[in-house]
């Protein structure tokens, strides 16, 4: 894929298209329904939408009525803000941290006709449910892997085996929060395939065991669940002290680490997500994680996102109810990847397109808004980016 000029990226976009609507009728069954298509679709292919276009950028955020993407729940509510960015542990060699400001982290371009030169991006559809995830594999052209979630348990031995085909080395997995669709499969493969494949290092923040366990009682289980799936790993792999501003070093790649987890009053265990920086080849990819509104303002009040230099973002909370229209409109990317099944694009639960009450039309309207014309989602199954 040739390299998008950072002008247009920075021009003003008004696109008023109407938004894409994916044919429904889809319900929300657990059996596979990953496809085959790698080719993403383009802005151009002008979107349509059973609803109303939202176009002005003062109006307020649509709630959904839940906080759910299955019958499996994604997040919660409450907690308050945690202090930014300080000096601490974690860096990849086991000494201090390096950090540096935002802005400051970015690599060189070594071949101008392609996104990540020798390495790729491939974000993965779920394999083996129905369900939401975002598990993603960037190979740094040198060996080298940096992973970021995984999925669910029951993705474990597809991503396994995806790591041993792309040379079995992670050199960093970064982890954004502890909900099962994101880490279940990490802990899987941490119990049963420790010793199948290399980890350099698993970088996280997570809170503290009562905090989860106040909160919510399922990813309280999750935590202890990876917790225990951690004693299976040498003490230097596991960095869960990382902070604001850490630069992690994988081969040519450079990782930044955007916030520590967040103690907000709202959407807790999502608000709790680590955001991260990718950088390779010049390429500058934001990973939100599950980060919901109230965790994204609070980004975006301690850093100037705009000095990242975003060329893509991965759309926080699989593309629904995640951070606010100005957190997107701060990091102005190129090019979008959605974490997002069929029905949750379609915003079907069970009653054909439009019946759900997720927020997804919403981001769908912002990045038109916003000028992004190419998107990658996992609708259409495995997105490869090269």
């Amino acid at each position: 894929m040739t390299r998008i000029d950072k002008y247009w990226k920075r021009s003003a976009a008004g696109l008023l298209a109407a938004l894409m609507l994916m044919a429904g009728g889809r319900g929300m069954n657990f059996e596979s329904f990953a496809m085959t298509s790698k080719t993403p679709f383009m802005e151009e292919a002008a979107l349509q939408s059973p609803g109303t276009l939202v176009i002005n950028d003062g109006q307020a955020a649509v709630q959904a009525s839940q906080d759910i993407l299955t019958p499996v729940q994604i997040g919660t509510d409450a907690g308050q803000a945690q202090a930014a960015a300080q000096t601490g542990q974690g860096a990849a060699s086991g000494g201090t941290a390096q950090v540096m400001a935002f802005g400051a982290v970015s690599t060189p371009v070594t071949d101008s006709s392609s996104l990540f030169g020798a390495g790729r991006l491939t974000m993965y559809a779920n394999h083996d449910t129905n369900a939401q995830s975002l598990s993603v594999i960037i190979e740094t052209g040198q060996g080298g892997l940096i992973l970021v979630d995984g999925g669910w348990r029951a993705n474990a031995e597809f991503l396994l085996n995806q790591i041993k085909q792309k040379g079995g080395h992670v050199q960093a997995w970064l982890l954004t929060h502890p909900d099962t669709d994101h880490i279940g499969a990490l802990a899987d493969i941490l119990y049963n395939h420790s010793t199948e494949i290399t980890i350099d290092g698993i970088y996280y923040s997570f809170h503290e065991d009562s905090w989860y366990a106040e909160h919510d009682a399922n990813v309280a289980s999750m935590v202890a669940y990876t917790k225990g799936a951690f004693a299976n790993v040498a003490p230097e792999v596991l960095h869960g002290d990382i902070v604001s501003g850490q630069v992690i070093e994988a081969g040519p790649a450079k990782i930044q680490v955007l916030n520590q987890a967040y103690k907000m009053t709202s959407d807790v265990t999502n608000n709790s997500s680590v955001a991260y920086l990718v950088s390779l080849n010049g390429t500058n990819v934001v990973f939100l994680g599950d980060l919901a509104k109230a965790g994204g303002a609070q980004l975006m009040a301690d850093h100037d996102l705009g000095a990242l230099d975003c060329d893509i973002v991965q759309l926080a909370h699989h593309g629904q109810n995640g951070v606010d229209f100005e957190v997107y409109k701060a990091l102005r990317p190129s090019i979008a990847l959605w974490p997002t099944p069929q029905w949750l694009w379609d915003n079907d639960n069970g009653g054909g397109a439009g019946s759900g009450p997720w927020a997804t039309m919403e981001t769908k309207n912002w990045m038109v808004r916003l000028g992004v014309k190419t998107s990658y989602c996992v609708k259409d199954g495995d997105q490869v980016i090269e």
